[in-house]
């Protein structure tokens, strides 16, 4: 693997860290304003308050941003992390569609905050794929 052939998925991994730090730590803070404006009724997952829901995410949005940072500053990427991100993040894109399927009381902001950051999500593994594929090109 040369620097040219992993400069688009090395580059995309920062781009997803940062976005997934700070998004984690802004959900984390407001996830009861958030839980509030998302739906028009209290909403339970697993048994779980949506705030608290929210609040998980946004532990986890903060993980999963560390994990990406780590991987995109190895020397020597470690390629299967970097698949395995993909596949999270085109995983959270199926999720985001079948939250939306679901029966729920998500109110216009929820159903917009669903739908943007799932549109975000899928520009990153797109732009992952194309890295992956590049590196793999290079063989």
């Amino acid at each position: 693997m040369t620097v040219s052939s992993d400069r688009l998925l090395r580059r995309t991994l920062w781009g997803n860290a940062v976005l997934s730090v700070a998004s984690g730590v802004v959900l984390a803070a407001f996830a009861g304003p958030f839980a509030r404006v998302a739906t028009e009724a209290p909403v339970q997952v697993l048994g779980l308050d949506l705030m608290i829901v929210f609040e998980l995410l946004g532990v986890g949005f903060v993980a999963f941003g560390a994990l990406c940072a780590w991987v995109a500053s190895r020397p020597e990427m470690p390629m299967g992390w970097a698949r395995a991100i993909f596949v999270l993040d085109t995983s959270w894109v199926a999720i985001s569609a079948v939250m939306l399927a679901l029966p729920a009381s998500w109110t216009t902001a929820g159903i917009t905050g669903i739908v943007v950051v799932a549109a975000i999500v899928a520009d990153l593994a797109i732009l992952e794929y194309l890295g992956l594929r590049k590196i793999s090109a290079a063989k």
